[in-house]
């Protein structure tokens, strides 16, 4: 295990004779022999406990409070201390938020925290016992010979502004999915109050669509009984920029619909609940675009502190999908590189392969979901043609017949390697050096 410890200097000066801000990592290995490693099965109400030492093995099971957790452990640590050791290490599985209040009152008492992978802990149950049984005495065992092991993770404690950001994103997401969830409501609905409806969904979003719920609330038996004239000066005082083709296309169907006759009480409650239902989207709409706002501002504070974050560039990335991705990954200076961030999001490769069996080299999706998400959201307007990985993206999808979803995932991995890339240099985006390896860049740099 490593202490790392972070210096920087700013007397580094990039190829454009700027001074740039230079980065470096010192690790100091930190003597195991002299910590306890305490293993904890984390419930949402209780805790249980085991370590050993010098032979002798303790376990206990307390509630999941702030007071108790404390209490514990500093037991632990006199327990530890009598036995000549220095400090404690606590180890657990993440569980959800459970975990939070043993971890936090751990690092502020001093301790060592580390977690360990839930599906390592599963499979080694087996491992150790050759059996298949989980108990809440068996489990902190298994985690105990883990942490021997060294096949830990570690527990991140990313500063106040990040933890801001990943929060503001986490309900920045769940108002996409509202969203989402709102407008399929929607679209149901209008199926049933408006059943030969024949625009596209987001028609009714547009001017005209908007201008039609305020009216009418997509009632065609209220613009029915308006009749057509009246209908059109309604729409046209509400939507002046409509088509009449559009108004000609709405009152066809409005007249198609009616033919499907519904009780009136039946209607009212439609266009109520359709109302509603569009009340909640917008107020959710709104929610989302003050927090995007609130995430913008918190990213502009951490430039502050940390120069090297790159700004946003046309056409390569914004600073509302900066912010996203940041909010995400955590400070990009905690890892040491690529291949540890690629580890982290899940986009590191995992293999099959056994005698002449050869599997197909998959992603593991083992780390952060919503950071694969916020990757292939930032990576999908930028493989069109003509823009940054059109030619890169059509290339595998085209040429070798690459399936869509394999060659966008191999996009995403470029982008993230090379956002880090990005990063570590300081310097401003350069899309020669984007597709380009640094020996053959330099030479042609050189040539020029």
């Amino acid at each position: 295990m490593y202490n790392v410890s972070v210096s920087i200097t700013t007397d580094t000066i990039n190829t454009k004779g700027e001074a740039t801000m230079k980065v470096t990592r010192t690790a100091q290995k930190i003597n195991m022999d002299n910590i306890v490693d305490i293993s904890v099965d984390v419930h949402k109400d209780t805790l249980c406990f085991f370590f050993e030492i010098d032979g002798a093995e303790f376990s206990y099971t307390c509630s999941n409070r702030t007071t108790i957790i404390e209490k514990r452990l500093i037991s632990y640590r006199d327990i530890a201390l009598e036995h000549g050791r220095k400090g404690l290490r606590i180890i657990c599985e993440p569980t959800g938020q459970f975990q939070n209040k043993l971890m936090r009152t751990a690092r502020r008492l001093g301790f060592f925290t580390n977690y360990v992978n839930a599906e390592s802990v599963a499979k080694f149950r087996v491992v150790e016992s050759n059996d298949n049984n989980k108990t809440d005495k068996k489990d902190p065992r298994v985690i105990n010979t883990l942490g021997k092991l060294n096949k830990v993770i570690r527990f991140r404690m990313i500063g106040e502004k990040y933890l801001m950001l990943r929060k503001l994103h986490k309900i920045c997401d769940e108002c996409d999915v509202a969203i989402t969830s709102h407008r399929c409501r929607i679209s149901k609905l209008l199926v049933e109050l408006f059943c030969d409806y024949s625009f596209k969904k987001d028609f009714l979003y547009s001017n005209s669509g908007l201008a039609l719920v305020a009216q009418y609330g997509c009632n065609p038996y209220r613009i029915v009984d308006d009749g057509y004239q009246i209908f059109c000066r309604k729409m046209r005082k509400a939507a002046p920029r409509i088509m009449s083709r559009t108004l000609e296309r709405l009152w066809e169907d409005a007249n198609s619909s009616v033919l499907n006759v519904l009780p009136p009480g039946y209607v009212q409650v439609l266009e109520q609940y359709l109302y509603d239902r569009l009340d909640d989207y917008f107020n959710v709409l709104e929610r989302k675009e003050k927090i995007t706002e609130q995430m913008v501002e918190i990213l502009e504070k951490l430039r502050l502190d940390d120069p090297l974050i790159p700004p946003p560039t046309p056409h390569v990335i914004s600073e509302k999908n900066l912010a996203r991705l940041l909010a995400e990954t955590g400070p990009l200076s905690d890892f040491a590189n690529w291949r540890k961030l690629m580890r982290y999001a899940g986009l590191n490769l995992k293999t099959r392969q056994s005698g002449t069996y050869q599997g197909q080299n998959k992603i593991s999706k083992k780390g952060r979901k919503l950071l694969r998400k916020v990757l292939q959201a930032i990576v999908l307007p930028l493989v069109k043609k003509g823009r940054l990985y059109g030619e890169f993206y059509h290339k595998k999808k085209d040429e070798t017949k690459m399936p869509g979803n394999k060659a966008m995932t191999i996009v995403a991995r470029h982008l993230l390697k090379k956002i880090f890339g990005w990063y570590r240099s300081g310097e401003a985006f350069d899309e020669r050096r984007f597709f380009t390896c640094q020996s053959r860049y330099e030479t042609m740099a050189k040539a020029a």
